[in-house]
């Protein structure tokens, strides 16, 4: 009998290994302890040997991770050794929890209009890679944890707040990114499902394990994932938090006699969670639609079955059975969102990924509605022969129209930009990085490259095999980026170089997956620095210990003309050692497009400090959130707009910083925070 099914039958067993994995991490915490670590080598040193030991016992056949053995030690041990157990500081170090989102794989538009998909996208519904969102291949990290969560918004957050938290980070300023395609192009319904739903998430895994100061009760939170894990047993206890998760999904937890139920079936006792998990809440509410038999593994319908041989409309089909099977109506978007602006874990910052010819006014009202702060624009061509030639589906004029209208409707835009599409040579591409931030019907606030690769299943892939396409090699890709590095502004931010696709998945192109260290040594020997935000923003810059003094921050305000409108790049940084804290985006808008937005309106489009996430309302030695920053920005941006004419200001907020706007007088107005100047 498999060790799965005898520890559903025989609960005594699945105790016991338990209690072996605690004892193993146990026994490298004394070691740890005794030796008085200071280093993560040391800890993996400690780990190996405490494992080599434990062999002959038959207890672990795989090393313990660090979250393991952070949820084994004591509370003194957990601050203790919390630098050495915990993520990356990388993931946080910006001011904010990123929580990355992959929807459903559905057809992209102009695959649909007959004219695509581009000759050098991968993926899609029926591709050689199975059915995977658009764009992607399935081995993504993002696309790898939506596969395991079925797609569905709940459980990935859930999965991703379990993550932060079990490496000892306090998630409460989350931001969501959705990836997937071309979010826009999907039914209302399911973007409002979508979004509702990652919300939820955020809302009922604070009202589970944290109290109303924001305490986590870590021993709720081991108990509901099962934790320390016992690594022979990872797939089933995924399988089991899943179907927990699915129980509770479109419950109100605002309910306390609900809530009272979900405490006593999961956090009573160890065996009702395995044993009762069908029975104890029965059905709650009209609505209840997550039954406990709903199929994790369910990823693609029978196309036998369905008689559908089409993959794009069995893609669309799979959407309206999805909507219709888990979506509850009592379920607000509205309360959703309401209820977020106030609760523990707070979505800060909402990004959709779209095209230009799906990122117009229609598009981005529908964006506001769902909480959207930013939108990520494919253009990845400033030439309309290479974007025709690509099957672009759009042109260099609905790139130029789509930014300036999301720009005056107050979203961030991060431009994807491709070097070494076909039709393009090196001067080309260099001409063409250099466009972005030149010529002002562009000028974008962040910007992802993403040199050309070849993936198997493309236009592009038949052409490379022909001989009829030679792609960017990895020495030539990182010689345009690191030239291109001369000339980007002080107001951008270069997010990412190179996609997130495993190597191994490519054919042909850039072939190793470091290409931003590659470019950093490269701008080293070339003595090229680069002074875009990523490269000088403060948390960054802390970690790897530059002598950083807060004394010494000044206000640096940069203006410059974009898309019609007036920007002002307002920045708090230290000019001697050219680290930037935050900084605010202020806009002139050229065009009035709502109604909240007046002629004598000016835009609030983005405040942010940059450093190590705070919890909300504390403070830290290691970073340099709340400590007046925001407010001083913000006070400068009102002050530079009532000083050129403006009667009312205008913010984009992110759902979950309501709050802080209405510290300053700020209020909801439609899907803006406003307030009138004097």
């Amino acid at each position: 009998m498999k060790l799965s099914r005898l520890t559903f039958k025989y609960p005594d067993l699945f105790l016991l290994l338990m209690a072996d994995i605690k004892q193993i991490c146990a026994e490298i915490l004394e070691e740890a302890k005794k030796n008085n670590i200071q280093s993560k080598y040391e800890l993996n040193q400690i780990k190996l040997r405490i494992l080599n030991k434990s062999k002959p016992n038959g207890k672990l056949k795989r090393i313990p991770k660090n979250a393991d053995i952070y949820f084994a030690a004591s509370e003194e041990d957990r601050k203790k050794f919390r630098n050495l157990l915990s993520l990356k500081p990388v993931r946080t170090i910006s001011g904010v929890a990123p929580i990355a989102l992959m929807s459903e794989p559905y057809p992209c538009p102009h695959t649909m209009k007959g004219i695509g998909p581009c000759t050098y996208c991968p993926g899609g519904p029926g591709s050689v890679f199975g059915d995977v969102p658009q764009s992607y291949t399935g081995k993504e990290p993002s696309t790898r944890r939506a596969i395991r969560n079925n797609y569905d918004p709940y459980l990935i957050v859930f999965n991703r707040l379990e993550h932060y938290v079990a490496m000892g980070k306090i998630p409460d300023k989350a931001e969501i990114i959705i990836q997937g395609g071309t979010f826009t192009f999907f039914p209302k319904a399911y973007q409002e499902y979508f979004v509702k739903y990652a919300l939820k998430a955020m809302n009922d895994f604070s009202k589970m394990f944290f109290d109303n100061k924001g305490n986590l009760n870590i021993l709720k939170f081991k108990k509901f994932f099962e934790l320390p894990r016992i690594l022979s047993e990872e797939d089933n206890r995924t399988k089991r938090v899943q179907q927990k998760l699915l129980h509770i999904k479109n419950l109100d937890l605002n309910d306390l006699e609900v809530r009272g139920k979900v405490n006593e079936m999961f956090f009573s006792d160890f065996d009702g969670i395995i044993f009762k998990l069908g029975n104890a809440l029965g059905r709650i509410g009209n609505n209840q639609k997550n039954e406990i038999n709903v199929s994790i593994q369910n990823t693609s319908l029978n196309l036998i079955e369905n008689k559908i041989e089409n993959p794009n409309i069995l893609a669309i089909k799979k959407i309206q059975q999805k909507l219709n099977a888990e979506n509850n109506p009592d379920i607000s978007l509205k309360q959703t969102q309401k209820e977020n602006e106030t609760s523990f874990i707070r979505c800060v910052g909402l990004t959709i990924e779209t095209k230009s010819d799906f990122g117009k006014l229609f598009h981005g009202n529908l964006m506001l509605e769902l909480g959207c702060t930013r939108v990520e624009i494919g253009i990845q061509s400033i030439y309309d022969n290479v974007l025709s030639a690509t099957n672009r589906g759009n042109t260099v004029a609905d790139n130029i129209e789509s930014i300036r209208i999301l720009k005056d409707l107050g979203f961030k835009i991060n431009c994807h930009y491709m070097p070494g599409l076909p039709k393009t040579t090196k001067d080309m591409d260099l001409h063409g990085l250099r466009q972005l931030f030149e010529n002002p019907d562009y000028k974008p606030d962040m910007l992802k490259i993403y040199p050309c690769m070849v993936m198997e299943g493309t236009k592009l892939y038949e052409d490379w095999k022909a001989g009829k396409f030679i792609p960017l090699n990895t020495k030539e890709a990182a010689e345009i980026i690191a030239e291109s590095k001369r000339f980007f502004p002080e107001f951008a931010r270069i997010t990412r170089i190179q996609r997130d696709i495993p190597t191994y998945m490519t054919a042909g192109g850039v072939d190793r997956t470091n290409l931003r260290q590659y470019i950093k040594k490269l701008c080293a020997e070339k003595e090229i620095k680069c002074r875009c935000i990523r490269c000088r923003e403060a948390g960054l810059n802390f970690i790897h210990n530059r002598e950083i003094n807060l004394e010494n921050l000044r206000i640096k305000i940069i203006e410059y003309e974009a898309s019609h409108g007036k920007e002002f790049f307002i920045a708090a940084e230290d000019k001697e050692a050219d680290v930037l804290f935050g900084y605010c985006r202020l806009r002139f808008p050229s065009q009035s497009l709502r109604q909240e937005i007046t002629k004598d309106s000016a835009l609030i489009r983005e405040l942010h400090v940059y450093s190590a996430a705070v919890q909300i309302g504390k403070k830290s030695e290691e970073s340099f959130q709340h400590r007046g920053i925001g407010k001083n920005l913000l006070m400068k941006a009102e002050e530079i707009a009532k000083q050129n004419g403006k009667d009312k200001m205008v913010v984009i907020s992110g759902i979950g910083a309501r709050e802080y706007f209405r510290k300053f007088g700020y209020e909801l107005e439609g899907a803006y925070m406003a307030k009138k100047l004097s």
